[in-house]
């Protein structure tokens, strides 16, 4: 028998076993009891619950004749949108026709994974298929994106095929995805990893507002349809976690909260929810964005996709004069200046981390409604884009167009928070524009891409990062993540970092010491990589750069260390029009072709690699290495140029101490260059033990004073800028 002590043990411990092995349970599923049926705007509706005369039918009616969160176009608008926008119409019925005879293939901008090989379902839809290998196939089918291009052509066409296969698909997938509880089955399910239920919220409630009045949207699909978007909102809110404060994720999840609120703002829970997501989103945009409007993870791709989703945010609150806190609205401005700073001059994110080369405007061009903004505009599109027209109407048309677009007052920018460095010769799209990425955030979406650098110039790319191609865990994934997949630097051929699997690194190479500067003629920067310190022999390891406007970049790549090391420079090209002549490396187009010109003794080659332009798509290219061994102290020097400039030539000078003795190539070295009658000289100072040897004699007794200084010459004038 159990005495009076050990039952009331058991009974204690019986007790907590329930309550932790007890799993949080969705609300009732039937709709009249969520909802707030003593709201004003539920007077109709509720008459109709409680006398028991189709209930349903007036919720309908209801949702039929509630003002759209996001549509602002009429029927009568569509003669001018087709004729303003074929292109994107036509696209979008594509689409929509691929969907209704279940093919389906992502290939949309923002679509966070693309893909080439379409897959087409028999009978039904398997929602948790993997029928490439790539789980990410399976995430996209489950986000469903594609049925707001069912809606667009429903709206645009009329045809009812289109409706009908927007309830067939939704009630398919409601049925085949139950959620019995509220735990977070991130491992568990396809369908319901929480990213995945945020981003189907929006495209749920976007394709729902076109197709609302069609005769197969009936009061039983509203019932399941409602229901389901009920439950999202309770999963969403039931589970939030360290991994969401930190990761794009939080914000994909509650923005869709967000919408949810506003959307089943008639429903009990929805002010809760409201608050909550507000709460959640603050917490995440603070955490997240970085001094300078950047996203920590290091990608602009998943940089964009976090600020649409707080620019639907922002938007939605505006329209519904919801309060925001100040967080949440300066730093989605912020983001949308970090796109300003980084775009390219045709209008494209860079290639960096985990990104595809995509088109910014369309964002911007919201960004620059929210913000009545004219320097983001100049970035923008001149005049809306579909997407935003339909969701801004004639109304918000029109104050687009009166927004002025202005040049930014910068061109140049350090983003101080992620450590890359933006420089471009002007604003116009024939601009030359450099990359130099100067600190590593992040594990996940970051590559090992530190001390890299990309070149844009004539309408098109030269140098670039070689881009994603799969979040696979394979030998892809791991090439074009490593440091040979972007123009950086390496040691005995080894990688700066030590990748492990597809998200993680055993070994993380840091920077230390960057600097950077700007003038209207020149931007510099430089830092040191400390990847190969982890070797028995340890090498140190730095890199500076210096790019004269418009299109001459000088670079000196210094390293040392007791033992010999092979010490390589990488340079990645977008295609296969590469070549060696003359002991340069040199693209291979019938004009403008870039130049990779050493200024010393070294040996290079030419090897076959990837570019990866978009997920999912990797065509064959060519990789430049520049390489020499060395012991103790090594450097390489290379000059960057094009081939019109045919006038442009070089000398490595001697450098002295100030009192005339010659200083060697360990402690300092310095570089001519003859350009449209001028003289451009770079004094680099690598070992300067006290600020005595500071003081440096180049070019007939021209003193100077400095660890980096760049002197001008042009005919009888000198100039001298000491850089650092």
């Amino acid at each position: 028998m159990l005495n009076k002590k050990h039952l009331l043990i058991f009974v204690f411990m019986t007790i907590s076993s329930l309550t932790i092995c007890q799993k949080k349970l969705p609300l009732s599923n039937n709709l009249f009891e969520n909802l707030n049926l003593d709201s004003p705007s539920m007077k109709q509706v509720k008459t109709s619950y409680v006398t028991n005369k189709k209930p349903l039918k007036a919720l309908l009616k209801f949702y039929r004749e509630k003002e759209d969160l996001y549509n602002r176009v009429t029927k009568e608008e569509i003669s001018y949108l087709r004729e303003q926008y074929p292109e994107d119409i036509a696209n979008s019925i594509k689409i929509a026709d691929q969907v209704v005879n279940q093919y389906f293939v992502f290939r949309e901008d923002w679509d966070m994974e693309k893909t080439n090989i379409p897959y087409q379902f028999g009978k039904e839809i398997d929602w948790a298929i993997n029928p490439f290998g790539d789980p990410e196939w399976t995430y996209m089918l489950n986000r469903h994106k594609f049925y707001t291009h069912l809606a667009k052509a429903y709206f645009f066409t009329g045809k009812e095929k289109y409706a009908k296969t927007f309830v067939t698909q939704i009630e398919h997938w409601i049925e085949n995805n139950p959620l019995p509880n509220l735990e977070d089955v991130y491992n568990a399910s396809a369908g319901w990893r929480r990213i995945e239920a945020g981003v189907r919220c929006e495209n749920w409630i976007k394709s729902f507002e076109y197709i609302k009045n069609s005769k197969h949207i009936t009061p039983q699909f509203l019932e399941k349809f409602l229901n389901s978007l009920h439950l999202h909102g309770e999963y969403i809110t039931n589970n939030y976690s360290d991994f969401s404060k930190t990761s794009n994720w939080g914000v994909l999840e509650n923005q869709g909260l967000f919408q949810v609120s506003i959307f089943l703002k008639e429903f009990k829970l929805a002010a809760t929810w409201q608050q909550d997501a507000i709460q959640k989103l603050t917490e995440c945009i603070d955490l997240q964005i970085v001094e300078g409007g950047a996203h920590w993870e290091h990608s602009p791709m998943y940089h964009n996709e976090v600020m649409h989703s707080l620019m639907n945010v922002k938007f939605l609150a505006d329209r519904n004069s919801i309060k925001l806190t100040e967080v949440l609205i300066n730093k989605t401005k912020e983001m949308a200046y970090a796109n300003v700073a980084w775009q390219k001059p045709n209008y494209h994110q860079p290639l960096l981390g985990d990104s595809d080369d995509t088109n910014t405007q369309g964002l911007l061009s919201l960004a620059t409604y929210l913000y009545s903004d004219g320097v983001i505009k100049s970035r923008a599109h001149k005049t809306l884009d579909l997407e935003n027209y339909l969701i801004l109407g004639k109304e918000g048309n029109d104050k687009y167009q009166k927004i002025k677009a202005q040049d930014p007052d910068f061109l140049s920018v350090y983003q101080q928070g992620n450590g890359d460095f933006y420089m471009r010769s002007s604003w116009k799209e024939d601009a030359t524009y450099t990359s130099l990425h100067l600190r590593k955030l992040a594990a996940g979406h970051a590559h090992d891409d530190l001390l890299s650098f990309t070149i844009f110039a004539n309408g098109k790319d030269y140098l670039v990062d070689n881009g994603r191609y799969t979040y696979v865990n394979n030998k892809w994934r791991n090439f074009f993540k490593s440091n040979i997949s972007h123009n950086s630097l390496g040691v005995d051929e080894l990688p700066n970092s030590i990748l492990k699997g597809a998200w993680g690194t055993s070994y993380e190479a840091w920077s230390k010491d960057i600097y950077t500067k700007s003038a209207i003629s020149f931007d510099y920067g430089e830092a040191e990589n400390t990847a190969y310190e982890r070797l028995d022999d340890p090498v140190t390891m730095k890199r500076r750069m210096l790019y004269l406007k418009p299109d001459v970049w000088l670079i000196f790549d210094s390293f040392s260390a007791k033992e010999s090391h092979k010490y390589s420079q990488y340079f990645n090209f977008p295609n296969k029009k590469v070549k060696i002549t003359d002991g340069v490396i040199s693209t291979d187009y019938e004009n403008k072709n870039l130049i990779i010109q050493p200024i010393d003794k070294v040996e290079m080659k030419l090897s076959d690699s990837w570019y990866s332009s978009e997920y999912n798509l990797k065509e064959e290219s060519k990789r430049g290495e520049i390489f020499k061994n060395g012991t103790g102290f090594t450097s390489m020097i290379s000059l960057i140029h094009f081939s019109d400039e045919n006038d442009l030539r070089f000398k490595k000078i001697p450098v002295y101490n100030k009192k005339g003795v010659l200083v060697p190539d360990s402690h300092a070295e310095a570089v001519t260059l003859f350009l449209d009658g001028k003289e451009y000289t770079l004094v680099v100072a690598y070992k300067s033990p006290d600020l005595y040897s500071h003081f440096f004699k180049v070019l007939d007794d021209i003193m100077v004073h400095g660890e980096i200084v760049l002197i001008e010459k042009e005919g009888d004038t000198v100039k001298t800028t000491v850089i650092k």
